[in-house]
């Protein structure tokens, strides 16, 4: 499987993005500049009513700025920027400005309704350029579902586009706008269709045909296309590549030889981007833990073709059959790769740790290293449990001693971690298996050994150590920041958890005091909880809905506490071969050891002046830029799997599956079989049913549907194109 080994519990904590939110009040600006833009047209007499881009309004004192999420019924909301509050507006049919899902917009609240604040679109910023959905053809008219379901819109396209574009019902298509740069739903207002043509929101063109909706390569390429993920390199980016990875490995001054020493890496059996390898040393007072992470900084310089590449694709993306890398495969699986037996530029992090695996120092420095072993985490996890019984003793033997000792270090480190209260979710990922000609075979549950857990603590540590090293010479840097999740979330939860018979242990108010719990406090209260459920048998789905409930994780250039990991100081440091976060902060650390002359960073060392002003001034945008690059990494990872489920369950239409649910909305509830396949099961296919989406219940007569509640189905639908799967109950 080419997809990392080991999702780190870092990222299963904290998945996805930040906001765009800035510091200023955007929305108070756009909204003058676009009054001011307003006036002058209107003197000139080229605004008309209908397509006035900001309302006549002048009192901007409850003017808010965010992005707006269409229902598909007319209304919509605005979920608001940072800084303007938590809870998302309601915004009326007549009160949209035809905004599109995803769009920019100023809104002026009007006051508190039934189900939270309203108000009015003043002005809105299009960002929908083209969409990607499914081609249906009638009598004399064509229409494109999008794909994507926030989208909540049919397309109207002209049926002579598809018929010059070859394109036939039933396939994966990509339309544009009909006339304006940007989708919007006003532009649907004037077409005239045929009586039986389906109700559309928005007029479009094809731009370019993938094939019949019902292959894997159709919907493939529409995956890809949809989620923006760049799927070739430029040639410029290419021939830079290939001619940093041609260059001469030289020990230069300031550059420390690690040859000798015993370094290895471990990674999944797949992976060919080996970006980090470790090390370790027995002192008397505890360990010097090495952490040696390739030096991608050195090939690919700031504002580089490879550089520019990086920052627009800001990760790679591991499919289930596929890599799409960050870095050209010269670099990549190449010369960045710390591949055994090999000489390779790294930048390494030494921590000093005392018997306790407190970290009390961390020193920075470029390294040349070998390893001695491509390490494999089911190898390691069999060596670890057989000893010199194992298979795979011999291969390791020459780091099978500081390999045990780093099991005994990593157990100290594991414990520090839970006394500081990290969050131990229970995940399930599910694997999918291939046969040769690369179809969904089985689906099994991804295991997570010692190996595994071993090596995501060592680089924990490591980001850690960065982080704080960076804070302390005041120098810039990106980072990984997760905040505490807010009251209402955590009261949520904490009712969720009571519905189910557990203790919430007091992580919402109460009393006289009413003092909230202090950030670790509430970790250890959450960690409380999944004890609790674990005890029960209900830990994965506590886990789920607590997952659900912290807030997103993000890139920034202003350090804050990173909550699910209880760390105050954390980035990214350890994966610059595929995230670019870290390639910039690869990048901040060269830069100051190549113009300040230094031959490390920590310890008592200064800098002097401001080496890295550069990085200073870019940090903010690539911040946003990393988060945003993130998201739709994760959107394409989820829609390929899911792609990937539909077709595995395409063939097994009428078969029974014990399955656990998982979530529980107004038309039904959505499972999870015991093969970790995702489905739903609507409400009409019980013959009375009664859901309530704030208790997240179905009621069947006497029995009652929960979070967690086990059932038997059996599988009505799996439509690949739609990568939709429904079960109906197996009743009696």
């Amino acid at each position: 499987m080419p997809r990392k080994n080991a999702r780190k519990r870092e990222k299963i904590i904290s998945r996805a993005m930040g906001n765009r939110g800035k510091t200023h009040n955007p929305a108070l600006e756009a909204f003058e500049n676009a009054r001011q833009t307003r006036e002058k047209k209107k003197k000139a007499g080229r605004v008309y009513a209908s397509d006035d881009p900001i309302r006549d309004r002048t009192d901007t004192r409850s003017v808010i700025t965010g992005t707006f999420s269409y229902s598909g019924r007319g209304f919509g909301f605005v979920t608001p920027d940072e800084g303007f509050g938590r809870e998302d507006v309601f915004i009326p049919p007549r009160e949209t400005m035809g905004a599109m899902t995803g769009d920019r917009v100023n809104v002026s609240l009007k006051g508190k309704g039934a189900d939270g604040p309203e108000g009015e679109i003043l002005s809105v910023e299009r960002v929908n350029r083209s969409i990607i959905g499914t081609l249906h053809l009638g009598r004399g008219w064509a229409t494109v579902t999008p794909d994507a379901r926030r989208f909540g819109v049919e397309i109207a396209v002209p049926a002579k586009d598809a018929e010059l574009a070859g394109a036939k019902d039933g396939w994966k298509v990509e339309v544009v706008p009909a006339e304006e740069p940007f989708f919007s739903r006003r532009a649907a207002r004037d077409i005239l269709a045929p009586a039986d043509m389906p109700r559309c929101d928005a007029a479009g063109r094809i731009a370019s045909v993938f094939g019949n909706g019902l292959t894997r390569e159709a919907n493939y390429a529409a995956i890809l296309a949809s989620c923006g993920i760049r799927t070739e390199f430029p040639e410029s980016v290419l021939a830079y590549a290939d001619e940093a990875a041609r260059e001469e490995l030289v020990l230069t001054p300031g550059r420390v030889d690690l040859r000798d020493r015993v370094i290895f890496t471990i990674d999944g059996a797949g992976a060919k981007d080996l970006d980090d390898a470790i090390s370790l040393a027995k002192t008397e007072d505890g360990w010097v833990l090495g952490v040696h992470i390739a030096d991608v900084s050195h090939y690919v310089r700031p504002d580089s073709p490879a550089e520019v590449e990086a920052r627009l694709r800001g990760t790679s993306v591991y499919f289930t059959d596929k890599v799409v890398p960050m870095l050209p495969e010269s670099l990549s699986n190449g010369a960045c790769s710390l591949n055994a037996g090999e000489d390779k530029y790294a930048l390494s992090a030494e921590m000093t740790l005392d018997a306790q695996g407190r970290r009390t120092s961390v020193r920075i420095f470029k390294s040349l290293i070998r390893s001695r072993v491509r390490g494999v985490y089911a190898e390691v996890n069999d060596l670890f449990e057989q000893g010199e019984a194992s298979p795979f003793a011999e291969k390791y033997r020459a780091v099978m001693p500081m390999l045990f000792e780093m099991k005994t270090l990593y157990e100290l480190l594991a414990g520090r971690a839970k006394a500081r209260g990290v969050l131990e979710l229970e995940d399930a990922e599910a694997v999918i298996v291939l046969d040769d000609e690369g179809r969904p075979a089985d689906i099994v549950r991804a295991e997570r050994g010692i190996g595994e857990k071993l090596i995501e603590q060592f680089m924990l540590e490591a980001n850690m150590g960065v982080a704080e090293t960076l804070l302390s010479l005041g120098l810039p840097g990106l980072y990984r920041v997760h905040e505490k999740p807010d009251r209402e979330k955590i009261a949520a939860f904490a009712a969720f958890v009571s519905a189910l018979g557990i203790s919430a242990h007091g992580i919402t108010p109460a009393g006289a005091e009413k003092r909230e719990p202090t950030p670790k406090e509430l970790l250890l209260k959450f960690g409380q909880i999944l004890d609790d459920a674990e005890a029960r048998g209900m830990k994965p789905t506590v886990s789920q809905v607590l997952l659900r409930s912290l807030m997103k994780a993000k890139y920034q250039a202003v350090c804050a506490p990173h909550f699910g990991l209880g760390a105050e100081k954390y980035c990214h440091f350890t994966s610059p071969i595929r995230r670019y976060p870290d390639l910039f902060v690869h990048a901040v650390i060269t830069a100051v050891l190549e113009k300040t002359g230094l031959d490390h960073l920590g310890g008592d060392v200064t800098v002097p002046g401001r080496p890295a002003a550069y990085f200073e001034d870019a940090a903010p945008e690539r911040g946003l830029s990393s988060s945003d690059c993130e998201l739709r990494a994760l959107e394409a990872e989820r829609g390929i799997e899911d792609l990937y489920m539909t077709l595995y369950m395409a063939d097994r239409i009428g078969e029974a599956f014990d399955a656990t649910v998982i979530s529980v909305t107004k038309n039904g509830m959505f499972v999870s079989t015991d093969q970790l396949v995702e489905g739903f099961v609507p409400a009409s296919a019980f013959p009375v049913a009664k859901t309530d989406e704030e208790k997240m219940t179905l009621t069947v007569g006497r029995r009652v549907y929960t979070l967690g509640s086990r059932l038997r189905v059996r599988l009505t639908e799996a439509d690949v194109s739609a990568r939709r799967i429904t079960f109906a109950p197996v009743l009696g």
